[in-house]
Order: C-alpha cells, then structure tokens, then sequence
C-alpha cells in the first residue's frame, strides 16, 4: 500500500440523496473516449484487479467529475442554455493542459487515479462554478459528493459493490508495472449523466454541449 491509499473500499452504490433510478444530471466533466493512451494505461492495472466486489470502468465511460449543475427535472431550458453559454465563454480564457496519469490510489468508494497536476483542473472547476454562480446569482446550483470536503479531481478506474479491507486490492496494484502516461484537455463537456446499478453498475451518458478551452 502507498500513503495515498484509504485502509478499507466502501460500497460505492449506496443511495446518494436526491437520486432514484432514471434520475438524470446534467454535470460538467471531462472526459476521455479517444484518449487511447490512457485507456491501455487503465487496463493495465484493471487486468490485475480480478478481485471481489469491483466493478471495472469500460474506457468508454472514463470521466473527470468537475461540477454538477443540477437534475433535468430541476433545471429548465432557459438556466441550462444560459449557463452553457456562460461557461462556454469563460472557459475561452483557460488554455488547454496536460494531465498525467500514475498508478491508482484506493479512495474509500473506488479505485481512482489523482491526475497531475491539478492546478489546471482547480481553475477549471473554479471558472465553471463562477460562471454558473454569475448566471443563478447563488453559486453554483449542484455541489456532489465529489466536492463535499473540496474539489479533488480524479479518474475512477473501479468501483467498490461493497466493504473490504484494502490490502489485497493495493497489492494488486503493486503488482503492476506501468509508466505514467500523459493526456491532453482541450474541452470540458457538458453531459446528461445516468447512474446504472445492477447489471451495469456504472455511469453511462449522453454529450448535451461541448465547451472548448482556448486554443
């Protein structure tokens, strides 16, 4: 185990408030479909985690969380296209990065990797939040489970079904021999988030908008 790893895994898919089945939120996240570098890199070490209770995150539906703007059945069409077009221009003053990805830490409810460095990823989150803020006039209409203590960006790469001690997923970890790989963000999209429990167990959406950073 390293000092980033969290000594138990939680269950991931306990019912968050305000969620039920079918229920969709519009989030903003980036994420990585054609980043196929980063893809080989996850399944790297999600081949060594053939271990209980873990359900691995298909490449397709690898994502960054960066800020919720609230469910489709709470936000109307006048707030959604307002925002969007708030964030959309303010995003055009944050230049594009790189992030790199390591080995995975084990963060309570999931197996995740924090990407460096994460300053790029913080101005982002905050030009979002500000945006929206500047458009509802109360700060940022969502705030997830992910920013309960802060924003903390990262990649889950599995999620936890249920409660283990944590060694035997971090010496799967250990066990893999991985360089870091590098990926370029250039956009933060606007999606239409749905979380699927059994037989899926995963997060699945759909792109409302794509927010482009300045090129």
């Amino acid at each position: 185990m390293t000092a980033n790893d969290a000594p138990r895994l939680k269950n991931h898919w306990w019912s968050r408030p305000g969620w039920h089945p079918g229920r969709i939120m519009y989030t903003w996240h980036i994420t990585f479909e054609h980043a196929t570098e980063l893809h080989e890199h996850v399944r790297a070490y999600q081949a060594a985690l053939t271990l209980p209770d873990l359900q691995l995150i298909p490449p397709r539906w690898l994502h960054l969380t960066v800020q919720g703007l609230g469910y489709t059945d709470e936000v109307g069409a006048d707030l959604l296209d307002r925002s969007g077009i708030a964030v959309a221009e303010a995003l055009q003053r944050v230049p594009p990065f790189d992030l790199s990805f390591g080995r995975p830490d084990i963060r309570g409810e999931a197996i995740a990797m924090a990407p460096r460095p994460a300053e790029p990823l913080q101005e982002v989150w905050r030009t979002i939040r500000q945006a929206i803020a500047e458009v509802t006039g109360e700060g940022a209409v969502h705030t997830g489970p992910e920013q309960a203590n802060g924003f903390r960006p990262h990649v889950s790469v599995a999620y936890s079904s249920a409660d283990h001690d944590a060694e035997p997923y971090a010496q799967a970890l250990d066990s893999v021999r991985q360089p870091v790989t590098t990926t370029h963000v250039n956009a933060v999209s606007l999606i239409r988030q749905e979380r699927l429990l059994a037989p899926h167990w995963l997060y699945r959406w759909t792109t409302a908008a794509v927010a482009p950073l300045n090129d």
